[in-house]
């Protein structure tokens, strides 16, 4: 969707053009419920959970919290649903912790050093290690985009950041401080 034609359907979203929302509801809710079914949940659940992130989806383009997306309606309405997803095994305690998502830190590896084939548990240390250096704000950052595999978008919200830009922003500064710290200890190692 080019940027023209997200601007026209989020002017519709906010003339309250139920239209365009049934649409957009129709068109991603049986993706959603695929998706919500990895996470063991009851297809009512899941359903529920939709129909709270169609929800927030248009409260934020209503009250101005989303000028513009980055990614597809798909991709943010789905960012949405799998915060709440998240919050929903959380309150219900199906949720203990969330395993290491492996493609990520092997993608991370891989761009500290191009010498890097796969991740190794010494390269697993020395990152946690590097990681433990930093300061707690850069930890809860890399942590939950690495660890717990959320968006930028879910830890603006979960971190309760102003806007999508700041995590960004702190994101690249904390990855950069932790490759300097793993470089560091390779180079002196």
């Amino acid at each position: 969707m080019s940027k023209e034609q997200t601007e026209k359907l989020f002017l519709l979203i906010r003339q309250g053009d139920i239209k365009v929302l049934e649409a957009i509801y129709k068109e991603n809710r049986k993706a959603f419920l695929n998706f919500g079914l990895k996470y063991n949940l009851d297809k009512e659940t899941i359903l529920d959970i939709y129909q709270d992130a169609i929800i927030a989806f248009t409260e934020n383009i209503i009250n101005g919290k989303v000028l513009a997306l980055n990614s597809s309606v798909k991709t943010y309405l789905f960012s949405i649903g799998k915060y709440l997803i998240f919050k929903n095994l959380k309150k219900d305690s199906k949720l203990e912790t969330l395993d290491l998502d492996e493609n990520r830190l092997n993608f991370y590896v891989n761009s500290i050093d191009s010498t890097y084939s796969e991740t190794t548990n010494d390269n697993k240390k020395l990152i946690e290690s590097c990681l433990d250096k930093l300061g707690e704000q850069c930890q809860k950052v890399l942590k939950l985009f690495y660890y717990n595999g959320l968006t930028l978008e879910e830890i603006q919200e979960h971190l309760n950041y102003s806007n999508y830009n700041t995590v960004k922003s702190q994101k690249s500064r904390c990855l950069k401080n932790l490759k300097e710290l793993i470089n560091e200890q390779l180079n002196n190692g």
